[in-house]
């Protein structure tokens, strides 16, 4: 499950920083389907976020009312679902469309996903994916940087020269 969720995300060309339309767009040429994220006040002891197919669209919508970080790994989370194509039965998808989405013709939903049974394969792999694309796009933020001034540029470079050196193998 691990090399097959790295090897979707590897696919994706992820960049810092992460931009979740753009994100979504490249799942979308990867499906052959257009990905429209769109925020919804969801109810409060439902799920975070809903993956739900409609004609030839998906649509992930996502809580509102929370955290950009956590809107950013809700989306990723239901791209995982989109990416990996899981599917729920129609009575399922239809059920859940309706307690969340009132308005939504339940004929017109081919498949909703959410986030309901934290422990099945299904579950795992879409968490997988959305932790490593925001791993991903997170790295160079996290990456420390140094501010080296100017009358000590000749030495830092020197000792990263002579660092670089000796990782290479090289211990003259």
């Amino acid at each position: 499950m691990n090399r097959r969720c790295r090897a979707l995300v590897r696919d994706l060309d992820i960049t810092s920083p992460l931009d979740m339309r753009v994100l979504c767009d490249r799942v979308a040429q990867h499906t052959g389907r257009p990905i429209r994220p769109e925020p919804i006040a969801l109810p409060p002891h439902g799920p975070c976020g809903l993956w739900v197919a409609v004609g030839e669209t998906d649509y992930i919508f996502y809580e509102q009312e929370t955290s950009r970080l956590h809107q950013e790994h809700i989306i990723a989370h239901e791209l995982g679902h989109v990416l990996c194509d899981h599917r729920t039965s129609a009575a399922v998808g239809e059920e859940s469309s309706l307690l969340i989405l009132p308005n939504l013709d339940p004929r017109m939903v081919k498949r909703v996903l959410q986030r309901a049974q934290h422990n099945s394969v299904e579950e795992q792999e879409a968490e997988v994916i959305a932790s490593l694309i925001l791993q991903k796009a997170h790295r160079r933020a996290l990456e420390p940087t140094w501010t080296v001034p100017p009358d000590s540029a000749e030495v830092i470079q020197r000792l990263d020269r002579s660092l670089r050196h000796t990782r290479k193998g090289d211990h003259r």
